[in-house]
């Protein structure tokens, strides 16, 4: 198992599981199955409209539509589904950020525009597994690298924070920090020694707020941050597990 040590501005390494080639060739399939399967509708709906007009006009507007989602099913999905395709999703991989942080519009639109060059003659692929980052010269270029989300489980290991069996989830929205973000809270709530404490606390507290998207910090910063990196822990830690009633 590979893995991927992302070390922050505030020196908080966090180690990241590396999405296997299986899961990413495996994705890639899902993906382009679903990109096929939509060519071949408009396909057939095409030459049906075009049999009953006697001419070849409707083949060409759906030629024309079946190329648009082709070309950017990759970027629109990375950027509207949080570094996910519906083929990532199902194996449970994702883009992040080495750094740690969301990924930018541009870093997706960078991975983008490099696909075709490492689609040739697999580079890509071959760049993957020398490289041993899970990045491809796409990744390379953008500052990214794919990462399975399968064993967040150890997660609450390596924060060092437990929660209760029963505990209860506040802000379900705190699954869409990243380990790293997760990591540098504690890093903070752990350090009582650092200077300007209260006004940290405050700036990390909305920035968190936007990234879950909620504007209810409430009346101490330090408490919501310590709410929601215990909701991430638990919600984290049980990510696939099934559930009981």
């Amino acid at each position: 198992m590979q893995t991927l040590g992302i070390e922050t501005a505030q020196n908080v390494m966090v180690q990241h599981e590396v999405a296997s080639v299986g899961d990413r060739i495996v994705a890639a399939l899902l993906d382009n199955l679903i990109l096929w399967a939509w060519i071949f509708l408009l396909f057939i709906t095409g030459v049906l409209t075009a049999g009953m007009d006697g001419d070849g006009v409707a083949i060409a507007i759906m030629v024309a539509l079946a190329l648009l989602p082709y070309m950017f099913y990759d970027l629109v999905c990375e950027i509207t589904m949080d570094g996910q395709s519906i083929g990532k999703r199902a194996r449970k991989i994702r883009v992040v950020r080495v750094d740690g942080g969301q990924p930018r519009i541009g870093q997706y639109l960078l991975r983008w525009v490099l696909r075709p060059i490492d689609s040739f003659y697999y580079l890509g692929l071959v760049v993957i597994l020398i490289n041993g980052k899970g990045q491809r010269l796409g990744d390379i270029a953008a500052g990214t690298a794919v990462v399975s989300l399968k064993q967040r489980l150890r997660l609450q290991d390596t924060l060092m924070t437990t929660v209760a069996a029963d505990h209860q989830v506040r802000f379900p929205e705190a699954i869409r920090l990243s380990d790293a973000q997760a990591a540098l809270i504690k890093e903070l709530l752990n350090n009582t020694k650092v200077g300007n404490r209260a006004e940290l606390m405050r700036q990390m507290a909305e920035r968190v707020s936007m990234v879950i998207g909620t504007m209810d910090i409430g009346p101490s910063p330090e408490q919501f941050l310590r709410i929601v990196l215990n909701d991430y822990v638990y919600l984290t830690s049980r990510a696939g597990q099934p559930t009981t009633r």
